[in-house]
């Protein structure tokens, strides 16, 4: 469990890095906030592509952010977008696993890279969803990943 520091520790951040998305300007902005073994926070919004392939999500952006400054171990990952969402409504984001919510969860690949940073480290992750209604849901990492079978 996060304590109530390090969740508006990582609210504050996220907000902040929900102004610094790629292009400027865009409708639907991602960002994802990374707390560290040594409670660092890093931060970041996606970086969009014109052939969406090679769009970087606010997650994948938010670990190479921790990487870059010698910093895997990631303990919590925070996420927020500004999907428009009435105060509890579901989201309608095609790889939703939080049934019921108003949140943007991580995507499947994203969910993957999480896994993979977990794994590395040893260390459980807590995953934050965010929502501009003000809502959080805490909840492990595992507990989004099902029964899909995640590469060993």
């Amino acid at each position: 469990m996060l304590t109530d520091d390090e969740k508006n520790k990582l609210k504050t951040t996220l907000a902040e890095a929900m102004k610094n998305s790629y292009p400027k300007g865009a409708t639907t902005t991602y960002a994802a906030a990374a707390l560290t073994k040594s409670g660092n926070v890093y931060a970041a919004a996606q970086y969009f592509s014109d052939t969406y392939s090679l769009t970087l999500h606010g997650e994948q952006c938010a670990l190479v952010h921790a990487a870059a400054h010698g910093e895997g171990e990631i303990v919590a990952m925070a996420v927020l977008s500004n999907e428009k969402l009435e105060k509890g409504q579901s989201t309608q984001h095609p790889n939703a696993s939080i049934k019921g919510a108003g949140f943007t969860p991580p995507c499947h690949m994203c969910k993957q890279l999480l896994y993979e940073s977990q794994k590395r480290s040893g260390i459980p992750m807590t995953i934050l969803l965010c929502n501009e209604s003000g809502e959080e849901k805490e909840l492990p990492l595992d507990a989004m990943l099902g029964l899909y079978p995640w590469p060993k």
